[in-house]
């Protein structure tokens, strides 16, 4: 069976937030390779707008509530690197899962052109799901046509495989942005926490991919405390404040490990109270991204990530549920978690 691997995570963030990362020169001019940019798909009418922060293998992404033109909600992006391994696996997906699985080219627009980018394998969702997940295969033409004209000397011209490296290489030298002098390498870990119906839905899906658990866990007490943790899962968590996570599992991927979380919490902040709608979850989701559920403890929680050393451990605040750590170890975590700031 053909390794899924993680591409990347797209988080939503409220407006403030996003500015305020946006205005970070440590984040954007120290931290990753980066870049703001707006992609359009002409075919679907669809068009979003994020900052981008490349790894060598994996990137993540935060989008912009107000120039996005889906229903907010965060997503895990995973990847094959087989060519026409996608029409096997979405196969494989709609046997396992017992669903039907959307498979499609997504093109991309560069130069007055529709270019085929990626095939994508889609799992439908429930109108208001909290997550979202895809798996792409890239085109093996797109990088033919995209930057094309990039000098041959520069890293990435010429790339013919569909593997992420080659990809995020070219990403970064169209935007004249050196991995060496940045810190962000990869990520590693993901937690996510959701209502039970999706993170059951969630560990199906990766069962398919042949993640394999590596821990079960009985339901726990979070603490503010423990809102940037630099490892996935510990069952040692204590504080007063209830998290309303019934159950945490992991699962072990050939480059990512997922930490699930079943939450019973209704959502919003303190636990109540949150907007949870929105449209559809699929390509043809349309419509504002103006507001949005972030920050109520739902999608994306934590995410960690591999780093070059630094000298002292620092955070970084962007918001009341958005900060960063970054470890003198060479390690760095992000919180979405209510209270995070």
């Amino acid at each position: 069976m053909q390794p899924v691997y993680l591409n990347h995570l797209l988080i939503f963030l409220d407006a403030e937030t996003y500015r305020s990362i946006g205005a970070s020169g440590f984040l954007n001019g120290h931290f990753a390779c980066s870049e703001e940019r707006t992609t359009h798909d002409q075919a679907t009418g669809m068009s979003w707008t994020g900052r981008y922060y490349y790894g060598r293998e994996t990137y993540f992404e935060f989008m912009d509530p107000g120039r996005t033109s889906w229903a907010p909600r965060d997503a895990i992006a995973f990847g094959i690197e087989q060519e026409g391994g996608s029409e096997d696996l979405a196969g494989r997906l709609e046997r396992g899962l017992k669903r039907d699985i959307t498979r499609f080219k997504r093109k991309r627009r560069y130069r007055d052109q529709d270019i085929p980018w990626f095939w994508t394998v889609d799992i439908p969702r429930k109108e208001d799901a909290r997550l979202i997940s895809w798996v792409m295969e890239y085109d093996p033409g797109f990088l033919d046509h995209w930057a094309a004209d990039l000098p041959p000397d520069k890293p990435g011209a010429g790339t013919a495989s569909i593997a992420r490296s080659g990809f995020l290489t070219r990403y970064r030298s169209a935007i004249g942005d050196a991995l060496p002098g940045r810190l962000f390498r990869d990520i590693t870990s993901v937690t996510v926490t959701l209502p039970p119906d999706e993170a059951d839905l969630l560990e199906a899906e990766l069962g398919v991919y042949g993640y394999v658990a590596t821990k079960m866990a009985s339901p726990v007490e979070r603490s503010a405390d423990d809102t940037a943790r630099l490892g996935p899962g510990t069952d040692d968590d204590a504080g007063t404040e209830s998290s309303g996570i019934e159950k945490r599992a992991s699962f072990r991927g050939p480059d990512l490990d997922i930490v699930v979380e079943w939450s019973s919490r209704t959502g919003g902040p303190a636990g109540a109270g949150a907007d949870r709608t929105g449209s559809g979850a699929g390509a043809d989701r349309t419509g504002s991204a103006a507001s949005g559920p972030f920050g109520d403890g739902f999608g994306i929680t934590e995410f960690t990530m591999e780093t070059q050393p630094v000298s002292v451990t620092t955070t970084h605040t962007f918001g009341p549920t958005c900060s960063l750590i970054v470890d003198r170890t060479g390690k760095a975590a992000w919180s979405f978690r209510p209270n995070a700031g």
